[in-house]
């Protein structure tokens, strides 16, 4: 390795914003003790030194992220967003529309409620078909984050294009089966369908796990992005025990999201 490829391995490949001082600590450690001395890591909140408007020399052509879901971050500290919102993964969305360059493309894990909540999370939902290429949602199906979480989420690709032209539809893949169980344990088990998302992410092709939407019927229903298998008739009567008790689940989660909103509307009001 020559010396301008090592400076640059040192000081111009790593970045990073983290909160948790545990973590930042952690996080630097582990660079030293794999050479690398001069990674750009801070102690920071992301969200606090958020910005609308990031140059497009300083954006990036690819962003991979599952963002922190489920926590909470005060108004006064969202001025710098356009739409404001208790939920962190709405900013974090935010974050990443603000950040992806001109022919870029983007991957990132959201909880179900993104795709469907009304208020803040609508319209981002709005500005973000709008201004970017939503080609394609993949639902994963509740548990496949265990034991870390049961929260069911999604993957939404999208791109934004070079002329700035928006969604024209989305095509959905609803994977049920990751190759794992879906328990705390999370052992390999067979039928792992990511094989076959793949195989019909190009071609976008349809079939019984997979179909598309056009933008016209997805602005009929409120910009709603949630993945509904058109495919599947009475969906409850044929469902796994085990994955009806992890809808429910996923369902109280959601529940204690909204009384965890009310509590705080109601401290404020005080």
């Amino acid at each position: 390795m020559s010396g301008n490829q090592l400076d640059e391995l040192q000081h111009k490949t790593f970045f990073g914003l983290e909160l948790k001082p545990l973590t930042y600590l952690l996080g630097s450690m582990n660079m030293i003790l794999h050479g690398i001395e001069g990674a750009n890591l801070e102690l920071a909140n992301t969200l606090e030194v958020h910005s609308q408007n990031v140059a497009e020399k300083d954006k990036y052509q690819v962003i991979l992220a599952n963002p922190p879901y489920g926590g909470k971050m005060a108004q006064e500290l969202q001025t710098n967003f356009r739409v404001r919102s208790s939920a962190t993964e709405c900013l974090f969305l935010q974050q990443i529309m603000a950040n992806l360059a001109k022919g870029g493309r983007a991957a990132v894990v959201i909880p179900e409620g993104v795709l469907f909540r009304g208020g803040p999370d609508q319209k981002v939902r709005k500005e973000l078909l709008e201004q970017f290429k939503v080609h394609t949602i993949l639902s994963l199906p509740a548990g496949c984050f265990l034991p870390y979480t049961g929260v069911k989420t999604n993957v939404i690709f999208f791109d934004r294009a070079q002329d700035g032209s928006g969604t024209e539809s989305v095509w959905y893949y609803d994977l049920t089966n990751d190759g794992f169980e879906l328990k705390q344990t999370r052992k390999p088990i067979a039928g792992n369908q990511l094989p076959d998302f793949l195989a019909k992410w190009q071609g976008r092709v349809e079939g019984d796990n997979s179909w598309a939407v056009p933008l016209a019927d997805i602005v009929t229903k409120g910009y709603d992005l949630s993945a509904k298998n058109p495919n599947k008739v009475n969906d409850y009567e044929h469902r796994p025990a085990l994955e009806l008790v992890q809808s429910i689940k996923t369902k109280e989660a959601r529940i204690t999201e909204l009384l965890d909103e009310l509590e705080t509307l109601l401290e404020r009001a005080e």
